[in-house]
């Protein structure tokens, strides 16, 4: 199933944990738009969160490095906002969430290096 479809298959979940085990209120899904960093919004003792989901049979999985730019851009954009990640094994039944500066440490970390992809490009050209 594309990951697409699973995590959508996996909304009554997360509003469940959201609601019940993080303390979320006012929780709603993202806005369709083409590029939206986040899959949900919601309240946390009174603070707005963006809250992106990474639901998988068996892992922990992160936001890709462009999403995570994204991410990092909207926080600056926008004074107050907080960032939760919620990671589900879906299969194992647990689920992880970091916030705020346990989230952003995911922002500072080591960029894929390009000089070995322009590099092979460059080979290709000769």
């Amino acid at each position: 199933m594309p990951t697409k479809e699973f995590e959508a298959a996996c909304e009554p979940i997360v509003l469940d944990i959201l609601a019940n085990h993080e303390d979320f209120a006012s929780i709603e899904k993202g806005p369709a738009f083409t590029g939206t960093p986040f899959d949900f919004f919601g309240f946390r003792d009174g603070a707005p969160y963006i809250i992106e989901l990474k639901a998988s049979r068996h892992h922990f999985n992160l936001p890709g490095e462009t999403q995570r730019h994204r991410m990092e851009q909207l926080l600056e954009a926008v004074d107050g906002l907080h960032i939760g990640l919620l990671q589900i094994k879906v299969c194992d039944g647990v689920y992880r969430t970091l916030y705020d500066d346990d989230v952003t440490r995911l922002f500072s970390g080591r960029k894929a290096p390009m000089e070995p992809v322009v590099g092979w490009v460059k080979e290709l050209l000769r």
